[in-house]
């Protein structure tokens, strides 16, 4: 049972039962996050059964993040299996009790993933209609830190220049990824090329004072990167020096390896995969829940050298990113466990990608 004014009542389990009042300014910044066309229905009992999933998701996480001492009872509750862990009060509690997210970026992995986060429920209240990262004027270099304004408390900045930049998270990983880490993982090679081909992303031209001669020199430079990531402390740069964790010399140590695959297994809490982008999104709404929108599936960064299909390896000469390669291996394998964990499939995400496909 929901009900909005002048109180919201939730019975979300059979021993956790919840009635908080809320203020007309919590309510109001709360349902700033929904689409206008069932902000009157969020605010009733009465919705039509077309909206009735959303709506009730909504108004568990309005209530949830009023009361924040039962997100740990009700996380326990759904980990152990007495709440359903795809329930709508487990993907609201779920995704408060990780906020503030730390979004890694690593270049070349998708962009767009950060469109994926800022549209979850409540995410950012604030955030302008419509309004969808795109590589152009809503680069993220240029959005700084506006996205602390439009989704206040819903991402850390620790450490960062701006929202969505590939800083290494080694000096601030205990105070800020851990238990808060979201991520998305690609084959090395083919994010090799990629980068490549975008303007030789992260090359260290302060160093070479050069472009990179060719994709071997490239590669075997910019090789780690993903590593590099999640251990070094964080150099971040623009495309012009390439001064970035990523073009920083050194190659990955096999201590930094292991210290990766950790970190990725033990604190990261949403671990997707470039590769697998459909499936990746369809486990980040049953994870978390939300609308799968037409914008989760769409590619940002649309370049000239861009491929639809793999890209060919032969130039790199049999070269192969080791490094990258064995925290990617951790990827896939804690990917597939969570694939199983929450039962999706293609199959499964049928409905995802429907409406994904009606929102269009």
């Amino acid at each position: 049972m929901f009900s909005v004014s002048p109180s919201l009542s939730i019975h979300i389990s059979p021993f956790l039962s919840l009635s908080l009042p809320l203020s007309s300014f919590f309510l109001d910044h709360a349902l700033a996050g929904a689409r206008q066309d069932l902000r009157p229905c969020i605010a009733s009992v009465d919705c039509s059964s077309e909206w009735s999933d959303e709506v009730a998701y909504l108004q568990s996480h309005i209530q949830l993040r009023s009361r924040s001492s039962s997100f740990a009872e009700l996380v326990d509750a759904c980990q152990l299996g007495e709440v359903p862990l795809a329930s709508t009060p487990c993907q609201a509690a779920r995704l408060q009790v990780v906020l503030p997210v730390a979004w890694i970026h690593v270049p070349k992995t998708g962009t767009t993933f950060g469109n994926v986060l800022m549209y979850l429920p409540g995410m950012c209240p604030f955030l302008p209609p419509g309004y969808l990262l795109d590589g152009q004027q809503h680069e993220p270099a240029f959005v700084g830190h506006k996205t602390d304004l439009w989704c206040p408390g819903s991402f850390s900045y620790e450490g960062r220049t701006n929202f969505g930049d590939h800083y290494g998270v080694g000096g601030v990983y205990k105070s800020s990824v851990e238990g808060h880490g979201f991520i998305m993982l690609r084959q090395p090679e083919q994010r090799i090329i990629s980068a490549y081909n975008f303007f030789q992303h992260s090359w260290p031209k302060w160093l070479f004072h050069r472009p990179a001669k060719d994709l071997l020199e490239y590669a075997q430079v910019c090789s780690g990167c993903a590593v590099k990531i999640l251990t070094r402390k964080a150099i971040d740069g623009d495309l012009s020096t390439g001064y970035t964790v990523c073009g920083n010399p050194p190659p990955a140590t096999t201590d930094e390896v292991t210290l990766a695959k950790q970190r990725l297994r033990s604190g990261f809490v949403f671990v997707g995969i470039t590769d697998e982008w459909n499936l990746s999104i369809c486990l980040l709404h049953a994870i978390f829940g939300g609308s799968c929108l037409a914008t989760d599936f769409e590619v940002v960064r649309l370049g000239s050298n861009r491929s639809e299909n793999l890209y060919d390896t032969s130039e790199l000469m049999g070269y192969k990113d080791l490094a990258d390669g064995a925290l990617f291996e951790e990827a896939s394998a804690v990917f597939s466990e969570n694939l199983q964990r929450y039962n999706v499939s293609y199959e499964s995400c049928k409905s995802c990608f429907q409406q994904a496909s009606s929102f269009k």
